[in-house]
């Protein structure tokens, strides 16, 4: 959606006069744009169009001081930010001003309970790092030349900065706005901006002069992690402390704001402005929006605040109308925003920040009659779903009245409920069928009639093209109209048990401290002893032997730093916890769905969880997996074609109570909607998709009260992960990875920059992976001397289902613990006799292979014995 556009050109050689007429007359203010042209006098004017009207320039003092600071992106792009203050940020200047950062701390501190938060301690670090390494503009670049917007940087005096950053000078600026807008030019390639506050009077005879609350900047952008520094005002000016101020971040789920800081300039405290800053949360999922509430006794402010990332490109064309083009540039806020023109008036800004009313800047000049003549051009974008191409300035060579620039066509948005809405007629009728008709041919029947293929059917849902089979016969891919598709997954139902109905543990053990866990040297074990553990799906949990529930709790009594995100739907285990609530008794259109809703979003695995994973020496997945290219009724762990798709369960597609209000994973695939698995598309890259949404049923109960229903999971393909492995910041570089889910063994490329990855090679029983999982990390921590045994056999079999008689003569010490490689195949595979699962597999085809689940180990050095992490720094003596 696009916001009114403004058009300026103007003549610099009329500037002084430009100023003088202004002065003496009213009209709209209210504008960011240049000066116009007001030569009358040309003999070849060039048409324009000007939709807004003209601004009433005026010249105002402003002083401050000017610093760069510089961000870095997740994709290791820098963001350069100009910002002004009204003293020094971190030096105390020639006049014995405290610096920002200074005067910020000592506000803080007047509250012992407010300054010793974790939030404003984590605020004040930021705010100290980001300015403790900021620069003064003249140290940034000596380069760098200082303007009003307002200002034709060709062909006027830049305005006087000093070595410290600081200015004082009169600049021009629209006569009903208390605030200008500052640019630095550096160099054709990079120009920065700012916003800061006049010293001077407003206008009192210029009707958009509205008294109220101020704020600079007016709208807040910010980075996850970043804070920002806000100036709060008010027209007329007043003692905003005797007004009584209050600040309010209205969602403090994205971050904190600080108390009011009154800064002490010239030794007298300024009661007349307010700084606040704002530090937003890191690993937020973005573009994500907010405001934060001023108020006094009677009035009242609400200024913006979008916390931006995700970043996409806007390409277009800057049109002159015959002029000829001399240079010009397009501005807008992000990574790689700014760009300058080619000799046809084309651009392209690399990574603009996806978020709301966005602001998009042209500047160029041309010649006319021997003079440089400039143009600006603002526009404003609701900028959040893809690329923007064709978004032009100027006059188009064959110009309409109502032209506006255009958008590639885009789906509705993949959170949207029509599709929700559309997959469950499916499941209706795939249900009929599949009562009469079984499983698989119930899933042919279904993919036949959205193709149009059964006569007799019934009409096929509104915007559904077709469906699909690729590979796996028991998932249906329904096509929609708009190019998006979903799958229907009938093979693995969700089986729910009610609780208690698990068979306790054969024996109880005390948490036992690790006497004797030792590590050799840094080549000998992985990055550090910091762990995470992610159980997705811990709400379908067995109560026997749980790496995330057991091990995590011997860790954390041995000091180990363990995050862990246990996804609960119950809170009759833990009653502190419950994360999501399943409500079977929802019936929306067919009543197919259960309703999941999040009710703890923190302790929910999301796509975002496994861009942070990389920083972890141990990193433990419990989640389910699978083929998605590949038939599973015929699958060979052992020969497996190229470029097969596999997937990671992710999580059920949980939202939030208030429908009106997007959640993490919504935004998330609202971001990466370009990303969406197509299977059935032609292009080689649509088919390298990070994710795509599974329906899967879900039962509760048994016989009679056997409830049958569907739920709705994000599954994440091996090329999201290869996207992760890629990249410095989050790949898995020095870390064993264990995946114990089905098949996660032929995602290892995909892990290959980890030090260790061990997964199941083939679909896997729960009741074999728990444990085995459980016995590799006690091996690992304990040694095997002391694991969980078969107490009813007494034969030294390990507590797994059908698990053998050992051998009688270990290959290695019982009483040590024992590094990945000598755990996972001397021990559980040849001394154990448990690798592979010792069940038998029984499938419903006759040809497939019914061998036991073999759990593999991939090492990145086979020489290395790499031993588990110790919190210290120890040394091993092997035998």
């Amino acid at each position: 959606m696009f916001r009114t556009t403004k058009l300026y050109p103007c003549m610099a050689v009329v500037l002084a006069v430009i100023c003088v007429i202004f002065l003496s007359n009213c009209g709209g203010g209210g504008n960011s744009s240049v000066v116009p042209n007001t030569n009358p006098t040309t003999e070849n004017p060039v048409s324009y169009t000007n939709p807004t009207p003209t601004p009433i320039l005026v010249t105002k003092p402003a002083e401050g001081y000017l610093l760069v600071t510089n961000s870095v992106t997740d994709e290791g792009d820098n963001v350069e930010n100009l910002k002004v203050f009204d003293v020094p940020a971190f030096k105390v200047d020639t006049s014995g001003n405290q610096p920002f950062i200074q005067q910020v701390a000592d506000t803080l501190k007047e509250d012992p309970q407010t300054w010793n938060s974790p939030q404003i301690q984590e605020l004040y670090s930021a705010l100290n790092a980001s300015l403790s390494n900021s620069r003064p503009l003249p140290l940034y670049a000596s380069s760098a030349n200082l303007y009003s917007s307002y200002q034709d940087s060709e062909n006027s005096e830049p305005i006087p900065v000093n070595a410290d950053g600081s200015f004082n000078s009169q600049v021009l600026t629209e006569a009903g706005n208390s605030s200008t807008e500052l640019e630095v030019v550096i160099n054709e390639d990079t120009c920065l901006e700012a916003e800061t506050v006049t010293s001077g009077d407003i206008s009192s005879s210029c009707n958009d002069t509205t008294p109220g609350l101020k704020s600079s900047p007016s709208k807040i952008m910010v980075m996850p992690g970043e804070v920002v520094e806000v100036l709060i005002y008010s027209y007329p000016t007043t003692n905003l402390k005797n007004a009584g101020l209050t600040i309010t971040l209205n969602d403090t789920s994205l971050g904190c704001i600080s108390p009011q800081i009154f800064l002490c300039k010239g030794g007298k405290k300024d009661y007349t402005k307010a700084w606040v800053c704002f530090h937003a949360k890191k690993s937020l999922s973005t573009p994500i929006s907010t405001t934060i509430t001023v108020k006094t006794s009677d009035l009242q402010l609400e200024i913006p605040v979008e916390i931006v990332k995700a970043a996409a490109s806007i390409s277009g064309t800057v049109y002159t109308g015959g002029a000829t083009l001399v240079k010009g540039f397009v501005k807008s806020f992000g990574p790689k925003s700014h760009c300058k023109l080619d000799e046809n008036g084309n651009y392209t800004l690399q990574k603009v920040f996806k978020a709301h009313n966005v602001k998009v800047r042209a500047t160029w000049w041309t010649t006319e009659n021997g003079q440089k003549v400039r143009h600006r051009e603002e526009k404003v974008i609701d900028f959040f779903n893809q690329d923007v191409t064709g978004f032009v300035f100027g006059v188009p060579p064959t110009p309409t009245p109502t032209w506006t620039p255009s958008v590639t066509p885009t789906p509705r948005p993949r959170y949207d409920e029509f599709y929700e809405e559309k997959i469950e007629e499916v499941i209706c009728q795939y249900e009929k069928w599949e009562a009469e008709l079984g499983k698989l041919q119930a899933n042919q029947r279904t993919i036949q009639w959205l193709n149009g293929q059964v006569s007799d059917g019934p009409p096929i849902p509104d915007e559904i093209s077709g469906a699909a089979s690729i590979g796996n016969p028991y998932d249906i891919w329904v096509i929609f109209k708009d190019g998006r598709n979903e799958c229907i997954s009938t093979s693995d139902p969700i089986i729910m048990e009610e609780q208690g109905t698990d068979d306790p543990l054969l024996r109880k053990e005390e948490i036992k401290p690790f006497t004797h866990l030792t590590a050799t040297s840094n080549n000998c074990t992985v990055k550090n002893a910091d762990v995470i553990m992610l159980s997705p799906y811990y709400w379908q949990k067995s109560d026997r032997y749980l790496v995330e529930l057991d091990i995590r709790k011997r860790l954390e009594q041995n000091n180990y730093d363990v995050k862990y995100i246990n996804t609960d739907t119950s809170n009759v285990t833990d009653p502190e916890r419950k994360d999501i609530d399943m409500d079977w008794s929802e019936a929306f259109w067919f009543g197919k769905y259960v309703g999941c809703y999040a009710l703890n979003w923190d302790n929910i695995v999301t796509p975002k969880t496994f861009e942070t994973i990389g920083k972890y020496g141990i990193i433990y997945i419990n989640a389910h997996g699978g083929p998605v290219t590949i038939d599973e009724t015929t699958f060979n762990p052992d020969n497996v074609p190229p470029e097969s798709v596999f997937r990671l369960s992710c999580t059920i597609l949980a939202k939030n109570r208030n429908s009106k209000e997007l959640s993490p994973l919504d935004k998330w695939t609202d971001e990466n909607s370009d990303k969406e698995f197509k299977h059935y598309s032609s292009s080689i890259d649509q088919n390298k998709g990070w994710w795509f949404y599974r329906n899967r049923e879900i039962t509760m109960g048994s016989g009679q009260a056997l409830v049958r229903k569907w739920v709705k999971e994000l599954a994440l393909t091996n090329y999201y992960f290869d996207y992760l492995n890629a990249k410095s910041a989050t790949n898995f570089e020095g870390s064993l990875v264990y995946w114990g889910g089905c098949c996660a063994w032929h995602m290892k490329n995909s892990f290959n920059t980890a030090k260790v990855y061990i997964g199941y090679d083939r679909f896997s029983q729960a009741t074999w992976a728990y444990p085995f999982a459980y016995n590799f990390f006690w091996f690992m921590m304990y040694g095997p001397k002391d694991c969980p045994k078969d107490i009813i056999h007494g034969d030294g079999s390990l507590d797994i289902p059908h698990s053998p008689m050992p051998l009688a003569t270990p290959s290695f010490d019982i009483d040590k613990p024992l590094h990945a490689t000598e755990a996972l195949n001397n021990a559980l595979t040849d001394h154990y006799k448990v690798n592979p699962d010792p069940a038998y597999y029984e499938r419903n085809t006759d040809d497939v292979d019914t061998n036991g689940c073999t759990a593999k180990i991939w090492q990145k050095d086979s020489n290395e014995h790499i031993y588990f992490p110790v919190p210290v720094t120890v040394t091993v003596h092997k035998k």
